[in-house]
C-alpha cells in the first residue's frame, strides 16, 4: 500500500499509467509489476506512506483472503484503480499510520498482533471511502454480484487452464450466455475479453520480466502450441510473442 499525501509523477501499475498525486492511495499486489517516478521539481515536497505485508501475515493476523477479495482493493483480473481522496477523507487514514509506527518503534508485547488489527482496521477504512467516492452505473442484486466475485476469482486461480467461458460457467452451474450477460453488465467487458485480459496481461509480464522464451510462456499458460499462443498475442496486442 502506497499512501501519497503530497508529490507529483506517474505511477505505473502492470503497464498502466497513473497519476502519482496527492491524497491518493495505491494497492499493489503480489507479482503487479509497478514503478513510481517523481517529477523533479516536487522532490523536496514529497510525502507519504509505505506498507508491506505477506499473504502469510494477514492469515495469521485474521485477515482472510475472502476479506480482501469482498473489498476489491488489491488487483482481482480487473483493474483495482488507486483510491484518490479529499484532503478530509486523507485525514481519517493519517492516524492509522502513527498507529503502525508507534507499534513498531515501542516493540511491546504482542506488538505484531496489534499491528494486525491495525491493518485490518486500515483497510477496512481504506474501502469505505472507496464505497463513499465510487460512482456505480449499475446496482447489482446480491445474486449478480456472488456471480461476478466468483467469476474473478476463478479467472485468477485458473486462467492458465481454462480458457473458455463455459469452463467458468460450469464451475457456477449457469450457461455461458447468461454469465456473460452478467460479467459484460459489471465491467463493460465480455467474459470472453475479461479471460483473454489476464492471459495477456500474464504474457506480458512474463516477456518483460522473465526469462522464459515465447514456447515457455505459451506452455505456462496453458497452450500446448506455441503458434497459436504467438497468434492469439498477436491478434489481441498487434505484436509478435517472439
Amino acid at each position: 500500500v502506497i499512501a501519497l499525501e503530497n508529490g507529483m509523477g506517474t505511477h505505473q501499475i502492470d503497464f498502466k499509467n497513473y497519476a502519482l498525486k496527492a491524497h491518493t492511495v495505491y494497492f499493489v499486489s503480489p507479482e503487479q509489476i509497478h514503478q513510481l517516478e517523481v517529477e523533479p521539481d516536487t522532490l523536496a515536497l514529497l510525502k507519504g506512506h509505505v506498507m508491506m505485508f505477506t499473504p502469510d501475515f494477514l492469515l495469521k493476523y485474521s485477515i482472510s483472503p475472502e476479506a480482501l477479495t469482498e473489498m476489491s482493493l488489491f488487483f482481482n483480473c480487473d483493474e483495482s484503480k488507486p483510491l484518490s481522496l479529499s484532503a478530509t477523507d486523507m485525514e481519517r487514514l493519517l492516524p492509522f499510520f502513527e498507529k503502525f509506527k508507534s507499534e513498531i518503534d515501542k516493540q511491546q508485547p504482542y506488538q505484531w498482533e496489534a499491528v494486525g488489527a491495525w491493518l485490518k482496521l486500515f483497510l477496512l477504512e481504506c474501502n469505505r471511502l472507496k464505497y463513499e467516492n465510487q460512482e456505480k452505473n449499475i446496482k447489482l442484486d446480491k445474486r449478480q454480484a456472488d456471480i461476478v466475485r466468483h467469476f474473478k476469482n476463478d479467472v485468477e486461480k485458473h486462467f492458465r487452464a481454462w480458457h473458455q467461458v463455459a469452463d467458468y460457467a460450469d464451475s457456477q452451474h449457469l450457461t455461458s450466455n447468461y454469465l456473460n450477460e452478467i460479467i459484460k453488465s459489471e465491467t463493460g467487458t465480455s467474459a470472453k475479453d475479461f479471460i483473454m485480459n489476464r492471459l495477456i496481461l500474464e504474457a506480458k509480464r512474463l516477456a518483460r520480466f522473465s526469462e522464459m522464451s515465447a514456447k515457455e510462456i505459451a506452455y505456462s499458460l496453458g497452450y500446448e502450441d506455441a503458434a497459436q499462443f504467438s497468434k492469439f498475442f498477436k491478434k489481441c496486442e498487434g505484436i509478435s510473442s517472439q
